[in-house]
């Protein structure tokens, strides 16, 4: 009782503080603090058991995921532009349904000029696409309506039905009076749409928790989560050649909340590139392999595997013998390099789109997808899905979360890329692709940023060092490193029109310091020819 108490004084001087003049803060912001003191007084109700509405696991999980949101200012304007996305889709979708019963509608059977057998198809194949555009809406109102917000003004709905105060109800009022047009008439219920308004509106900082033993703030558990996803993160780096110790880790104990990291060539392509994985995309273009060979249990079991089908011999155990020096992730990677070398332009812009581009609503199988690819390709990918196999038992090993470490080979947009890399038109991309135009264009489209990206990455001469261990990431080859950037020449074209130019890099600048050599050497025989007429003349 005394805690009840408590609790219900703590409500009342945070409301009062809210309502006080001094608070500078416009009516929606207000709504939504309101709105998560009353979400945080229903999750202490669920928890201690005392809730009129439910006191089980799922209801006080659900709960806290609603305060976590409105508790931090950037993870609410992320939800509202994801609310924001869905809407804007299902808006569109529903936009096309109307569009098509109304051409069904306007259809006119009695026109002479066609026959009834082209009326009777042409009715059927626009009755199938209806029915698949009303999925699509039946798809899109589902996206809506399990988002946060609309969890979210659910929950503030029923609150403000039950409150005996009527102060949230209150705060959405004048929230709504202060709109210049507000088309919400007082007691209607609060839509997901509005409250995302009122979310856009709002400011990027935290808000703090108006009441104790809340989620509003992270959890010990939580903070030493992510610490050791991050001290996971550098183990990766570390293992796979792109961070090496400092001269005083290999002389003392090494520990990696202080240790001190030098980033290498392979390091810095890694952190150049803002991709969702970036050391999965250079370790699939060959530029790092796994250098401390943390991933040895998988070749032992492969051993296992292939003396158990008796596929050893002699032969083999020769091969083995002469390779024996060389780490087995080192030379496929550079097996992976000299394929990826001989890519044509086109190739390059495919195979980089299968790193980057995420599967289409209707997709082939991986085995069409694979038979679609040219040989070349098929080549590389065999070779990259050994570099994907290493690497995910790596960070399985290390401890990484999997959303975090997510890898990804998709090889159904492959042969459209290539296609339009090699110069198609657009109707025949759009045939090869079978995808709607905004589809297509945003795979080509992420394909091109990613060929920019990679064309982008700073300039590494090629050293020969085939036959020689290596203890760090080599980073991107030079002539890979060209290849997309001819790639992304070829790609940009209407309607993928890129206008963002290559950034002139050490290539460049050697390339431009070599022609005003050549340029000066040309004007000194220049000018001795001169004098040499001149000697003649006289």
């Amino acid at each position: 009782v005394w805690e009840s108490q408590q609790r219900d004084e703590d409500l009342k001087a945070a409301l009062a503080e809210l309502g006080s003049e001094e608070n500078d803060i416009s009516p929606e912001e207000q709504f939504l603090n309101v709105l998560q003191l009353t979400l945080e007084k229903e999750l202490i109700e669920a928890r201690d058991g005392t809730s009129r509405t439910g006191i089980s696991q799922s209801k006080v999980a659900k709960l806290a995921a609603l305060v976590d949101v409105l508790a931090d200012g950037k993870k609410l304007k992320k939800i509202s532009k994801r609310y924001a996305g869905a809407a804007q889709i299902l808006d569109l979708e529903q936009s096309t349904l109307k569009y098509l019963e109304r051409e069904l509608r306007e259809m006119d059977p009695s026109d002479a000029d066609l026959p009834p057998d082209f009326f009777d198809s042409e009715k059927m194949e626009l009755l199938a696409e209806i029915k698949t555009q009303r999925q699509r809406v039946v798809k899109g109102e589902r996206e809506v309506n399990k988002s946060i917000l609309s969890a979210m003004a659910k929950v503030a709905n029923n609150r403000m039905r039950d409150e005996v105060d009527g102060s949230l109800a209150k705060a959405l009022l004048a929230a709504r009076l202060h709109g210049e047009e507000s088309t919400f008439p007082e007691g209607a219920p609060l839509e997901p749409g509005e409250l995302n308004a009122y979310a856009k509106m709002s400011s990027k900082k935290n808000r703090r928790p108006f009441l104790d033993q809340t989620t509003s703030a992270p959890s010990p558990e939580d903070e030493n989560d992510s610490w050791n996803q991050m001290l996971a993160l550098v183990k990766i780096l570390e293992a796979y050649g792109c961070l090496i110790p400092g001269t005083e880790m290999v002389e003392s104990d090494s520990d990696p909340e202080t240790d001190n990291y030098i980033v290498t060539d392979g390091g810095e392509h890694v952190g150049s590139l803002g991709m969702d994985n970036s050391l999965w995309q250079l370790c699939a273009l060959g530029g790092a392999w796994d250098v401390a060979y943390e991933s040895s249990e998988l070749d032992k079991f492969q051993d296992a595997f292939a003396d158990f089908e008796g596929e050893d011999d002699g032969l083999v155990d020769e091969e083995k013998d002469d390779s024996i020096k060389i780490p087995k992730p080192q030379t496929e990677a550079e097996t992976l390099t000299s394929y990826l070398c001989q890519f044509s332009p086109s190739e390059m812009a495919g195979y980089v789109s299968s790193l980057v581009v995420d599967a289409p609503r209707r997709a082939d199988s991986a085995l069409e997808s694979f038979q679609k690819l040219t040989h070349s390709q098929q080549r590389v990918v065999q070779g990259a899905l050994l570099s994907l196999e290493r690497l995910v038992e790596v960070q399985r090993r290390l401890g990484l979360d999997d959303t975090i470490g997510k890898c990804q080979l998709e090889l159904s947009s492959c042969d459209v890329v290539t296609a339009w890399a090699s110069g198609c038109s657009w109707n025949e991309a759009l045939s090869i692709s079978g995808a709607a135009p905004g589809d297509l264009v945003r795979t080509l489209s992420r394909a091109l940023d990613a060929l920019r990206q990679l064309g982008n990455l700073p300039y590494l001469p090629a050293r020969a060092l085939y036959g020689t261990v290596r203890l760090e990431a080599s980073g991107i080859h030079p002539r890979i490193r060209s290849l997309c950037k001819e790639a992304a020449n070829e790609m940009d074209r209407y309607p993928v029109k890129d206008m963002l130019p290559f950034e002139e890099g050490d290539e460049d600048e050697s390339e431009s310091e070599d022609d005003q050599e050549e340029e000066e050497e040309e004007e000194e025989e220049d000018d001795v020819f001169e004098e040499e007429e001149v000697d003649a003349s006289i």
